[in-house]
């Protein structure tokens, strides 16, 4: 909308033409209407252009949004594919942790199971998949860790302190995808 002020160019254009133009004559009318219909099609100009500006910003947004969405379901993916492997890596240390049946097995056979089981840790490294395979005797971290069990001891310094490693945890991204499955020591008087 036109504003009546002397900075205005429409104000100034309404002026001059006024200065020059007869009031009676059938010209000062239409350029009467003419003013008018500028002044309509500027404030259509205004209005079309703050809707476009706010388009624009919302297909910004919506781009914005869907990169973000799309970032967020890779990370599900990667995160699924990598826990369905670990099964896999569990089977592969139960495999290594009998060391009489493992020891039983040709040389040859053992060397291709290790190679496998190589190429999946090194799966592991390059998607930056981190192990959580707390020592003997730390500390019991819930946040990391999961109790499968506990063994009662008479000593209070060994209350919440780790005595086995069922099965190693990790974390993905500083995320914990899988808690290490842990015996804790409980104090019990």
């Amino acid at each position: 909308m036109a504003k009546n002020n002397q900075n205005d160019p429409e104000f100034e254009l309404e002026e001059n033409l006024e200065d020059h133009v007869p009031e009676n004559s059938s010209l000062s009318d239409k350029l009467k209407k003419l003013i008018e219909e500028l002044k309509i099609c500027q404030a259509d100009k205004t209005e079309y252009l703050a809707g476009w500006q706010r388009a624009k910003a919302d297909y910004l947004n919506l781009k914005r949004q869907g990169e973000e969405d799309k970032k967020l379901t890779s990370q599900w993916v990667k995160e699924g594919i990598l826990s369905d492997l670990l099964t896999i890596a569990d089977s592969f240390e139960l495999a290594f942790g009998n060391k009489e049946a493992w020891e039983q097995a040709p040389e040859n056979w053992r060397k291709g199971i290790e190679y496998i089981y190589n190429q999946l840790q090194n799966i592991f490294r390059d998607h930056k998949l981190e192990e959580i395979n707390p020592p003997i005797d730390t500390n019991f971290n819930p946040q990391e860790h999961d109790p499968i069990a506990t063994v009662e001891t008479g000593k209070p310094e060994e209350d919440d302190k780790i005595i086995e490693i069922i099965k190693k945890g990790y974390k993905l991204n500083e995320k914990i995808i899988r808690p290490a499955s842990v015996k804790v020591k409980h104090y019990k008087d």
